[in-house]
C-alpha cells in the first residue's frame, strides 16, 4: 500500500521509480530521466544494474510526470526510445503502480512489474508512445 502524508492540507503519496537493465545482450543502457521541474541526469547502467528515485506526488491537484530517454546498442545498431515511466494524470502502463513503479529494460522493450500479481509483464516495444487509455 502507498505511503501517504499530509502537508499544509494537501495529501501526498510517496512514489518510487526503479529502472533495471535487463538487456539480453548484456549491453550498457544509457538513460536520462526528467520531470518538468527536475532532471535526474544521464546514467549508464551495466547489465542487471538499476537506477531508482523517489518523490512525493500531490494526489488531487498536482501533476507529476517522469519521462526517460533510453538508448543501447544491439551490435553496431543503436536502439533509442522515449518513454513515460510515470504520469499521475494519464495511464502509462496496463496495471497501475501503487508505491513502486518498476521497469525492466530488455532488447525487445520494457517490462513492468505488477504489484498485485507479483509478476513482470511485457509492456512497451521499442520505440514507443506509451499511453493506455
Amino acid at each position: 500500500m502507498a505511503t501517504m502524508r499530509e502537508s499544509m492540507g494537501f495529501l501526498y503519496q510517496e512514489m518510487h521509480i526503479h529502472i533495471v537493465n535487463w538487456l539480453e545482450n548484456k549491453g550498457t543502457l544509457m538513460m536520462h530521466c526528467w520531470s518538468k521541474d527536475n532532471s535526474l541526469g544521464t546514467h549508464y547502467l551495466e547489465y542487471k544494474e538499476n537506477f531508482q528515485w523517489q518523490f512525493s506526488n500531490e494526489l488531487f491537484f498536482g501533476h507529476t510526470k517522469y519521462e526517460c530517454y533510453l538508448e543501447f546498442y544491439n551490435g553496431s545498431l543503436p536502439n533509442r526510445g522515449h518513454f513515460v515511466v510515470y504520469d499521475s494524470k494519464k495511464k502509462t502502463r496496463r496495471r497501475d503502480c501503487f508505491k513502486h513503479c518498476m521497469w525492466g529494460v530488455g532488447v525487445y522493450g520494457l517490462y513492468a512489474f505488477d504489484e498485485i500479481d507479483q509478476r513482470w509483464d511485457y509492456e512497451i516495444p521499442w520505440p514507443s508512445k506509451n499511453t493506455f487509455e
